[in-house]
């Protein structure tokens, strides 16, 4: 069971009313805390470890009650292990209590959403090292196709440095965050614009000597692609909220963004315009495939601002995100019906 801790920093002379809304909560989300005074003699901290699952849950409540005003500091970190257990410790609580004067909840994401922010925000920002990865990863990529090794390829794959800030745009998109979705289309657009002008340049210079089998298949889009795409997508979305990143790497592999984009600049660069044509729709639609399931999953797994008048914008956002993004996709199945009769 993957566990939390949060920490809340509080006034001395708050500590009464920390202490009674925790215990309030308490037997719902089964979790443990306690306090400790820090050095300044004039805070406390307490700390409370939980079920990742309920992560959300209470950081809602504690956001509530403490984070809109400064005296208060609400810190989320990883824990190893507690003992005695938590989930005996919820046991024996569901066990004594009865359990149908336990609120409902509604579905919540594993991790909370300040926590899934901190985790995307870290991979939607340009910077000098997400410049460096997609140089890399595209010339990884680039060699894996020209030589047809499906190993180098999935070596390209793995690396993934499109996925963030897609992963950031679905997410600014559920929660209508404006500075995030800027920061995410950025990091996104720079990163396919050197991909793409770094596999053109190859091409340019080198040709494509032969078809490979791997160049081939990336130079055409099938329905599977799309559903492959979608499916792929809402599974990085659910592997994201629930905190397990090492399951990242199959999605990484399965949604195949550098390959096509790769392809796409090397037949370019090379003159063959259908065949970059094919590998452009095929990368087109993962984009649009990839963020379409990120904002439903992001929805599913109760992923929205806490405010109101947050949630409308959001709202908001995610209506007109959803209707482009459709738009787009209905269109992308029309050029392949097109090109197939």
């Amino acid at each position: 069971m993957a566990l939390r801790v949060i920490e809340i920093v509080t006034p001395r002379s708050d500590k009464d009313e920390v202490k009674k809304s925790l215990e309030e909560h308490q037997p719902d989300a089964g979790y443990v805390f306690w306090a400790s005074p820090l050095d300044d003699e004039d805070s406390l901290s307490f700390r409370v470890v939980l079920d990742v699952a309920e992560t959300a849950n209470v950081m809602d409540e504690l956001e509530e009650r403490f984070a809109w005003t400064d005296k208060y500091r609400i810190v989320v970190y990883s824990a190893e292990a507690t003992l005695p257990r938590l989930d005996k410790l919820a046991m024996e609580e569901e066990e004594d209590g009865d359990s149908s004067d336990k609120k409902d909840k509604s579905v919540q994401a594993a991790v909370s959403r300040e926590e899934l922010y901190a985790d995307v925000l870290d991979t939607s920002l340009l910077s000098r090292h997400y410049v460096m990865l997609v140089t890399f990863s595209c010339l990884v990529g680039v060699i894996g196709l020209l030589r047809d090794n499906v190993a180098i390829i999935i070596g390209a794959m793995v690396l993934a440095p499109l996925l963030g800030p897609n992963v950031g745009l679905s997410l600014a998109t559920t929660l209508g965050d404006m500075k995030l979705a800027r920061s995410s289309l950025l990091t996104l657009a720079v990163g396919v614009l050197l991909c793409f002008v770094l596999s053109a340049g190859v091409g340019l210079i080198l040709g494509i000597p032969e078809m490979t089998h791997e160049l081939s298949v990336r130079s055409m889009t099938s329905y599977s692609d799309i559903i492959l795409a979608m499916v792929s997508g809402a599974a990085g979305i659910i592997t994201v909220t629930l905190g397990v990143p090492t399951s990242l790497v199959g999605v990484m592999v399965a949604l195949s963004l550098l390959p096509p984009l790769i392809a796409g600049g090397l037949f370019l660069g090379a003159g063959m315009f259908p065949e970059a044509g094919g590998a452009g729709l095929l990368f087109a639609a993962n984009i649009i495939c990839l963020n379409l399931a990120g904002v439903g999953t992001f929805l599913i797994q109760g992923i929205r601002p806490l405010s109101w008048y947050e949630k409308e914008r959001a709202k908001k956002a995610t209506i007109q995100a959803a209707l482009v993004w459709t738009v787009l996709l209905a269109a992308l199945i029309g050029l392949m019906f097109l090109k197939t009769h």
